[in-house]
C-alpha cells in the first residue's frame, strides 16, 4: 500500500476515519492525504449571505478548509512519523471523493459511518452509497473508535473470484492481524421442502451434504498467513444475519467482503447498515 485517501467533514464520526487513516499510515509508512470537498451548493447558500463575489467566497472558505486540515495535519505529524496531505475540491462529494483518489492513485479510500444516520443515507443514494457504487478501489467505512491496529479480520467469502480479492486485501491491510474465512450457507427453498413433505431426516442430510462442500471449499483459499493466524468457519444461514453473529461472537475488529461491479448487494447493504465493526467493500 503506497497511497491511501481519506475523506473528513470535521463530524465526529469523521474524525474515527482520520484516526483510523493515520494508524493504517503509520503501519505502512505509506501516504496519506485529507480530503475534504466543498459542494457548489454549500457555496451558493453563503453567497445569498455574503455581499463578496461567488470568487471571493470560494477563496474564503477553500482557506478556511485547508486551515481546519493543517490543524489536524499538525498536530498527529509532530508525533508520528508520515506525511500527511491537505486536499480541498469544490464538487458533488461523491464526485470529489472519486475524483481525488484517482488523481492522487490512492489504493484505499476511508469514510467514516455517520451513526443512526448513516443507515438511512446508505439507503436513500446519497454520498456514501454512491461512494460504493461506483468505486473501484477498496473503500473502508469506520465505525468504531481507532486507537490500535486491527488484530482480528472476518473475511466473507462465497468461492468466486472476489473472495479471492477480498482475502488478498484484507490480509495487505493488516500484517500481523487474524484472518478468519466465513462462509454461510443456505438450502434451497428449505422451508418449502418441509410443507412439500421433504422429512427431516432428508433435510438434515442436504444440509450435511452442503456443510462438506463449503469445508471443502473454503480449505481450498489461500491465505498468506501463518497456520496459527488462520481460522475458517462455515454455518448455515442467512447471510447478513450470521455476519452479525460471528462479529459479536468472534469479536472482529472489521469484515471485508467483494463487491461485483457497479452493484450492493443486500448482504453488502445490510452489513454496512448493520454492523457494529468496521467494513471495507474491495472489488
Amino acid at each position: 500500500m503506497k497511497q491511501i485517501l481519506v475523506a473528513t467533514d470535521f463530524s465526529q464520526y469523521e474524525k474515527r476515519a482520520f484516526d483510523r487513516a493515520v494508524l493504517l499510515a503509520t503501519e505502512h509508512r505509506t501516504a496519506l492525504e485529507v480530503l475534504h470537498v466543498i459542494t457548489p451548493a454549500s457555496i451558493d447558500a453563503l453567497c445569498n449571505f455574503l455581499p463578496d463575489s461567488r470568487q471571493v467566497v470560494e477563496e474564503k472558505l477553500t482557506n478556511s478548509v485547508y486551515a481546519q486540515l493543517h490543524y489536524f495535519i499538525d498536530r498527529v505529524e509532530s508525533e508520528r512519523p508520515i506525511t500527511i496531505l491537505p486536499r480541498v475540491k469544490i464538487a458533488e462529494v461523491e464526485d470529489g471523493i472519486l475524483n481525488s483518489a484517482e488523481s492522487c492513485d490512492s489504493d484505499l479510500i476511508i469514510l467514516g459511518s455517520h451513526g443512526e444516520h448513516f443507515a438511512h443515507e446508505m439507503f436513500v443514494g446519497t454520498t456514501a452509497e454512491n461512494v460504493l457504487v461506483r468505486g473501484k478501489r477498496p473503500i473502508l467505512i469506520v465505525k468504531r473508535n481507532a486507537s490500535v491496529p486491527y488484530s482480528k479480520i472476518g473475511v466473507l467469502v462465497d468461492f468466486s473470484e472476489r473472495s479471492d480479492t477480498a482475502i488478498r486485501k484484507a490480509c495487505e491491510l493488516s500484517q500481523n492481524a487474524m484472518i478468519c474465512l466465513l462462509h454461510a450457507f443456505q438450502i434451497p427453498n428449505h422451508e418449502q421442502l418441509r410443507k412439500l413433505g421433504v422429512t427431516d431426516e432428508k433435510i438434515k442430510h442436504y444440509r450435511s451434504e452442503f456443510y462438506d462442500q463449503a469445508t471443502k471449499e473454503i480449505a481450498k483459499l489461500s491465505v498468506e498467513r501463518k497456520d496459527d493466524l488462520i481460522s475458517r468457519v462455515v454455518e448455515m444461514g442467512y447471510p447478513p444475519t450470521m455476519i452479525q453473529k460471528w462479529t459479536e461472537k468472534l469479536n472482529f475488529d472489521l469484515i471485508v467482503m467483494g463487491k461485483h461491479g457497479e452493484r450492493l448487494s443486500s448482504v453488502i447493504r445490510h452489513a454496512v447498515h448493520n454492523s457494529t465493526c468496521d467494513i471495507m467493500i474491495v472489488e
